[in-house]
Order: C-alpha cells, then structure tokens, then sequence
C-alpha cells in the first residue's frame, strides 16, 4: 500500500562495492565460492509486494530506480508477469541486458540481471517462426576470411605436465565465416526439444547419431570410462588408494572398483549394462538441475550428436548452412589475425572470462564477462563452458592423431566418424583453470560424453546472412 523501494537498494557498481571483487578473489581460501552481492533483507518482501500490488507495473518501475536486477526476478513471476504493461516489460528487458553488459557493474550484478532477463525472454534472441517451429535467432559476428595463425611453438603446462597437441604454430587460410555472439543457450535449445527434435531422423546427419537418438550406443561412453580407468587400477594398484582420498563418497565408489577389478569379463560385461543401461534420451541431461538450466546459461550435458542436430534444425529453419565450427575457425575467432593469447588479450585475468579461478563455480549468463569478448565483439570464448567442435582427434585421447599442421582434408572433418573417434573441444569451462583458458589449447573428448561443462555455438559460411 506505501511502497518504500529504497530499502531494496544495494550498490551495483564495482567502484561501490566493497570489497573489491579483485581483492576478494585472492583473499577467498580455496574452495571457496564466490559470495553474492550482500543482500538488504527486503528482497522477497519485495517480490510478494510485486504480486500484491494494485498497479505491479507501477510498483516494479519504481523498484529499477534501486535494484534493477531484483526488479527482474519479480517481473518473471507468472503471477506479476501476466499483469505488467508490455512497455514495462520492454524497457525492462533491455536495461537487464545493458546492464548485464555493462564493465562498470560488478560481476555479480551482471550474473543476476543476466539471469533475470533470460527468465523473461532476451531481446537480442528473436524469436521467429520457421517451418519447424519457433526458434530464437542467434546474433551473429562475422569473421573475415585470412590466413591465421594456428598454434603454438610452446608446450601449455597444465595439471602437473605439459601439453603439446597445439605444437607448431602454422596458418591456416580461412574464407570468411560468421560465428554465434553467444553460446546456444538452454532457451534457444528448447525450441528444437518443443518442435520435435528428438522424435525424428530428419536432423541426426549421420548413421551413428541416428542410433543415438533411437538410443542405441548411449551408454557406450560410460562403458568406455569404466574400461579406461579399470585398466589403470589394474596396471598402477596405487592410482586407487590415491583417488580414493578424493572422492566425497569415497568407501562407497572404493569398494565398487575393488569389486570390479575382480570380476570376471563376463560378469563386468553384465555389472556395466546393470548400472549403465542403455536408453532413449529426449533432452538435455542436466535440466533438471537448477544450477544448469536456466534460459540465459548456455546449454549444457549434451553429446556431439545433438549438438549437430539443433545445428541442422536451425539450418532448416532459416534457411542459412548452420553447423558446428572446425576447431581452427574456433581458434581464429578467439585469437584472431594478432594470434591474442586469450579471446580478450594476452594477459590472463579471473574477472574477464568464467574459469575456476573466478569462483563462479557453475556456468554464467552469456555474455555477462563483457570485457572478455574478442575485439569483434564474440562472448565467453576464453571461459564460460568448454565447446563441440567438428573437428577429429585421433583414437588416443593423449597422442593426436590428427595433429598440427590442420589440413581439413585428411580426415579430420569425417562428420561420419566412429564414436570411439576422440573429438576436439575447445575452450575453457568454469571447472577448469587458466591453463585450459588459453586460446591455443586443444581439448578432447568421447563424442557421446554429455557433461555439464560442454556447450558449443553455431557457424556459417559467408560473410553475409541468408534470410534467417
């Protein structure tokens, strides 16, 4: 009845905010998370005053003068939601996203009205009609064609060792092509989820992604894993006594390996198909955690092939050749013609790109790391989560097959490969550290792995768009 939307207010600038998010981050002990922004107390007196209030649109104005992102969460309940003006809800949309984007707010503040504004539709995502559905349309940036620097000549030390797949630097030429300002995110995936995309072939390319979808072969991964590190407990008895420290349910999954090292082949053979069965898979893995299916957070716990399909599915749709990036396209628009150590620049820092070192812990809104774009204007290329690629690693999953100079007709960019084919990521993820981050570095993994930190963002050919 007396609305008072100053007690809600809270700083939002870096430069009010104290601590300093710098001097937090090296003063939090490891482990740690990074804290939110401190709270007033007033906040979910607020958002029951939202749906409770005569005029919300009024009232909601009122609270974006002192805590614009608070004012999002209130607008995107349904019960507010269906009573606000629509030009409440425009003007409110796009001060979340310039807020969002915005290098004098504090992260966190970034983070939270990102997240609000993918809960009540992101303007720069539109939404369109094609003749498969409704789809969100991703902005794109162009990357002209050139000869760019591919690799390095040094060895990337990482977790205790060095790595050197990315050995040696060479050019590679490149026509012009244009890549996704953001990672597809959860609320551009579920477009394909409600328009059918798991229910038809149309869109799997291949014969083994077709398996995939009619859920053959989905557990092969798991299998594999299994297989993998059975060997290496067999063949160095103390690998097992050193992870058992580190597992939270350690007796639990300690007794399970001591029991699978003796089993027979045929009673492994049965344990695996017990506990990893194979079965039909309709969306992503981890939508049903919280933490990584928010609309604005990039889609997570996805395979190669489903990726690839939400590719073909745009491409219908719009009538423009989406696919999944070659690993150098990947790198050229990261690094570009300069060869920048990270997307950003070439000196590593925790406030520009989401890796472990910034705490976040779990992936952030795109594009809310606006200082970590690329000069050209691409997001979360240095950190956010790790991303398919098209391209092909090997059989080894530590030697590179298919190594440096990239020649993309070797092989390398067989789209038919067999699943056991190692495929490229790129990229760091926010469970990852600063080693990882660094543009040059060539990742792998399982084609089937669905993990919930991989992502990936769509290319095209051309330096201009086609109708969609």
């Amino acid at each position: 009845a007396r609305p008072e939307p100053a007690r809600v207010a809270s700083p939002w600038r870096a430069s009010e905010v104290r601590p300093a998010l710098g001097a937090l981050l090296d003063k939090l002990p490891a482990g740690e998370p990074l804290p939110a922004l401190p709270s007033t107390g007033w906040e979910e007196t607020t958002i029951l005053a939202a749906s409770m209030a005569e005029s919300p649109s009024a009232f909601l104005r009122s609270v974006m003068a002192h805590n614009l992102a608070l004012a999002g969460r209130a607008a995107a309940l349904p019960a507010v939601r269906a009573r606000l003006d629509a030009p409440l809800v425009d003007e409110l949309r796009r001060a979340l996203v310039a807020r969002s984007r915005d290098p004098r707010a504090d992260l966190r503040d970034r983070i939270a009205c990102g997240y609000a504004v993918g809960d009540l539709g992101d303007p720069r995502f539109e939404r369109r009609t094609g003749p498969h559905g409704a789809y969100l349309a991703p902005p794109m940036v162009g990357v002209p064609g050139g000869r760019y620097p591919i690799g390095t000549d040094e060895p990337i030390e990482w977790q205790s060792g060095t790595i050197a797949a990315h050995v040696p630097r060479h050019r590679v030429e490149l026509a012009p092509f244009r890549i996704g300002q953001f990672l597809v995110t959860n609320a551009e995936y579920r477009c394909f989820v409600e328009a059918g995309g798991y229910e038809s072939d149309a869109w799997w390319d291949t014969a083994v992604g077709r398996d995939w979808r009619r859920g053959k072969g989905t557990a092969a991964h798991a299998h594999g894993v299994v297989r993998y590190w059975l060997a290496r407990y067999r063949d160095e008895p103390g690998q097992l006594e050193a992870a058992r420290a580190g597992w939270d349910a350690g007796d639990t999954i300690y007794d399970r390996w001591k029991a699978r090292l003796a089993m027979t082949p045929r009673q492994l053979e049965a344990h695996l198909h017990e506990m990893y069965p194979e079965q039909r898979f309709t969306e992503p893995r981890y939508w049903p955690a919280e933490s990584l299916s928010r609309p604005a957070q990039p889609v997570v716990g996805i395979c190669v092939y489903e990726a690839r399909a939400y590719c073909a599915w745009l491409a219908a749709q719009t009538g423009d050749a989406f696919r999944l990036p070659t690993e150098v396209e990947w790198e050229a628009a990261a690094r570009g013609l300069p060869a920048r150590a990270y997307a950003h620049g070439d000196a590593f820092d925790p406030l520009r790109a989401n890796t472990l070192e910034t705490r976040v812990l779990r992936p952030t809104p795109v594009g809310v790391f606006v200082t970590g774009d690329t000069p050209e204007g691409v997001a979360d290329l240095t950190g956010n989560v790790s991303e398919w690629t098209s391209s092909l690693f090997g059989t080894d999953g530590d030697v590179p097959e298919f190594g440096y100079p990239y020649r993309p007709d070797d092989g390398r960019e067989d789209a038919a490969a067999a699943p056991s084919v190692y495929r490229v990521v790129r990229g760091c993820a926010y469970k990852a550290d600063r080693g990882r981050a660094l543009a040059a570095f060539r990742s792998n993994t399982r084609a089937m792995l669905r993990d919930p930190a991989i992502g990936f963002r769509v290319v095209a050919s051309g330096a201009s768009p086609g109708r969609g």
